[in-house]
Parts: C-alpha cells; structure tokens; sequence
C-alpha cells in the first residue's frame, strides 16, 4: 500500500530544526483512516500537525508520517447563545474568532497569534496572559472527539472520563488523533481593553508589580530588557489590562491586520533583511526605548486599544520573522513556583548574559497549577528567552540552553514541550515526576498498543523510558 502523500522536509515555527517525512492532507475521518492503514502496512509513525507553530519536535516525525489537518476547517456548529462552538481541528483560531465576534463572544484563552488551529490549542493545552486567572486552553475545552489508533471513536468530556480527558487534553498528539473539539467562549462587553504600562527598574520590582496588578486585570505580562546588567538585571515593563465594558469596534476585527497584502510583505521583509547584519545593536536600542516609554512620566495608563491587535501579532511579523532570523531562533521557557522564581529569573538571566547569549526578548507571565496529566504549568511563573540562531557559535548557545534546563528542573520548575527541545527524558521524568510518565505511558499501551502515533518528541522525551 502506498502512502498518500509527499516526501518533504518540514521545520518547526522557530526553524530550528528539520525533520524529512511524508506529508498527508486529510480533509476527514476517512483520509486519517486511510493514512493510518498506510502506515501500519509500512511499519511507520504517525503524529498530527496543524498549522505548525510549536518551536519544538512535538509536530516533526523524521522518516514516518505527518498528518497535515489544516483542511479539516469546518464549524460544526455555533450557540451564539450560549457560547459554545464545536469546530474541526484545521479551524483557526482567527476564523473561529471572526465567527465568534460579531455575536459579542471571544476565546477564554488566547495565545499571541490568531494563525494557530484549535487542533493544535488543545494538543499542545497552550496558554495566554491570563493563565494564572483562566489556566490553559482546555480548561475551556467542552468535548473532545478523537480518532485512536486502532480506528475507533470516542467522546471525551470532562464531566463523564475527567482522568481520561485530562490524558487526552495537552498530550501532543500522541493518544489519539482529535477530530472535533467543543469549546466555552466567554461574552464580550466591548471590543476594547483598557491597558496600563509601569516600568521597573529591576527583577525585584518586575514580581511586586504583578502582585499589585494580579488581582484588577484580566491580563498580566512584563516585558524584560534582556541586556541590562547589575543592579538593573530584569528591568521591564508590566503590561496589565483589563477587559472594558463599554466602548464598541465596528466591522471585522482582522480587516488589515492579520492578512497584510503581498506590497506590506514586501516592504517588512526588505526592512527585516536590511536590519539583520546590526540585529543585536538594533534590539539594545530598542529595549531602551522601551523601557523609557514604560517607566516615568512616558508610562500609558489606561489607554483604550482594539483587543485583536492587543492579543495577536499582526500578520507583517510573519513575513518579516523569516527575513530577520533565516537560521531560526532557540526558545527557552521555564515555569518555577512563585517562591524561587525571583532568584532563578536572575541566575538564569545573569548567567546567559556571562556566557555571552544575549536574548533578543524576554517575557515574565504568572501561572497557576491545572488538573492536567502532563501538564507543564506551576503555581507561580514562567520566563522566556529567545535567542538568534545566528550570530554565536551553535553549540555554545545550545550547551548554555541545556545547563539553564538543569538549573531549573533541580528547583521543582518545568518547560513547556511546545518551546523548549533540549529537555532529556530523564528530566522530563525529573520535572513532571516519575507517576506522571508511567501513567502516561500505561495510557498509550491501552489505546496505541503498536505504538504509532509518534514524533520526534515523543522519541526524545519518552521512548527512552520504555527501553
């Protein structure tokens, strides 16, 4: 039986890593059916992918099968009433939210781009700059349906299989392939967010800000200036924001925002080509900017702003991203409770800053622990670095990378298998515990025996395990 598809080399949203493998569409049950026939009769694995926006392994598959999901975009159905919208798993997050917003509804949960599918929300259990105060992406989660190995159906709801659904939702693909997903929107009071910038002069400063916004705002993030050193290492900006009730956007929320015409794409990708030989010098300035334009006399309260452009990248960011960085970028995500996150925010930065890797951005949000099994979020806060593949020696940025993942996997902190792909299986075991794996790993025994659903994740974080 051949396989209906195409040999080509995929690479992850960061474009950091390759991975050379067959690629299938599937427009419906049948096509993930036949694609899993295919493999099977060819002894290879199979994982999902949606719009390919992990910056790690979680949707490569080197030598097996890449189901590509995107024309599965259909919205079953839309209770505008109640909120609930059922949708395939290729749907955007953009057209679920063009859907949605005309009725007066958005998405509990939201990560920085609209170009997501909500297959991919839900494998990967995402978060927004409200997840201390909503958690993840499938906590909002309805129902679930999903295809499993063997060809069978199921129906997953956290009301009747909790455990099993908790499994299922921020699995990476690796249980069962999703072929519907139910959501909970929230209602809207407007279509504007009042938003509030305070500078901080240091790391210190950037915690106790949070702790005093935390509790008005409906989002909550800060922004650090990655090359500030001494006594203001981790200086930012906190960006809180809360939804307004009054006030009202008229018209599509996307009209020239998230689809730029090919003359804006032109002119933001000879910008991002002209600014690549001084990036490092450029993105200095910049944070100093910045933080001048958040702190002082310079800092907005209370500005009024469309949510959408609050929320999303616009669409230039992805057709300057490639220009800018053509060798991709390495992402670092740590998630460390809220007790030792000040001091392990400062080694980790400090130490990145001594090694001579400087990040180009850096971002603080705040977490709280939720009920799934692999979950990756803690009661306290995540930090992310994210650094230019070019310009430093690879394998210095790389062993730098791996050494802050030991830091922080031996104070009880976690990364997030969507940013981070130098974690060990060793300590992912370290970091979400041993009962988490095994449970994990007897779920997959039941429901992919033959172990077929697989990715490069799945070989470098659990396969290991097995042996």
């Amino acid at each position: 039986m051949t396989i209906p598809g195409k040999q080509v080399e995929l690479t992850n949203w960061s474009r950091s890593t390759r991975s050379a493998c067959w690629v299938v569409e599937v427009n419906d049950q049948a096509g993930i059916l036949e694609a899993l026939e295919a493999a099977r009769v060819q002894g290879l694995a199979v994982v999902a992918r949606g719009a390919g926006h992990s910056y790690t392994d979680a949707a490569l598959n080197t030598g097996g099968i890449v189901l590509d999901v995107r024309p599965m975009r259909r919205i079953l159905s839309w209770d505008a009433q109640q909120g609930s919208m059922r949708v395939e798993p290729g749907v955007t997050l953009q057209e679920m939210v063009q859907v949605a917003w005309k009725d007066g509804w958005w998405p509990v949960v939201a990560p920085s781009t609209a170009r997501v599918t909500i297959g991919g929300c839900v494998a990967m259990n995402i978060n927004g700059r409200n997840a201390w105060k909503s958690g993840p992406f499938g906590a909002t989660v309805l129902a679930l349906e999903v295809l499993l190995a063997n060809g069978k159906s199921r129906t997953l709801t956290p009301e009747r299989e909790p455990q099993l659904f908790q499994a299922f939702v921020g699995s990476i693909g690796l249980l069962g392939i999703i072929t519907s997903i139910t959501l909970q929107l929230q209602r809207l009071g407007s279509g504007l967010v009042s938003v509030r910038r305070r500078g901080a002069a240091a790391m210190d400063e950037i915690f106790a800000l949070f702790a005093e916004e935390q509790q008005d705002s409906d989002f909550l993030e800060a922004w650090l200036d990655g090359f500030a050193r001494g006594d203001q290492l981790g200086r930012g900006v906190v960006t809180s924001a809360r939804l307004s009730r009054s006030g009202h956007v008229d018209g599509n929320p996307f009209t020239n925002f998230a689809s730029p015409g090919r003359l804006e794409e032109s002119a933001v990708s000879m910008a991002a080509r002209l600014m690549r030989p001084a990036l490092l010098p450029a993105v200095q300035t910049a944070n100093r900017f910045n933080y001048r334009c958040g702190s002082g006399s310079h800092a907005k309260e209370g500005q009024l702003r469309n949510l959408v452009p609050f929320t999303f990248w616009p669409g230039a960011f992805f057709s300057g991203y490639p220009a800018l960085l053509p060798q991709g970028i390495e992402t670092f995500q740590a998630f460390v409770p809220e007790q030792t996150a000040p001091k392990i925010f400062k080694d980790i930065l400090r130490y990145s800053q001594q090694q001579g890797c400087m990040p180009l951005w850096c971002v603080i949000k705040k977490h709280r622990q939720d009920p799934f099994l692999l979950s990756y979020q803690v009661d306290g806060f995540s930090l992310e670095l994210n650094y230019a593949c070019a310009g430093q020696p690879a394998q210095q940025l790389h062993q730098v990378l791996r050494h802050m993942i030991a830091i922080v996997i031996e104070t009880g902190g976690r990364f997030y298998p969507a940013k981070d792909h130098f974690q060990t299986a060793t300590q992912y075991r370290q970091s979400v515990g041993e009962q988490v794996v095994e449970t994990f790993l007897q779920l997959k025994q039941q429901f992919d025996p033959e172990m077929r659903l697989q990715s490069d994740l799945f070989r470098r974080l659990f396969q290991p395990a097995l042996g």
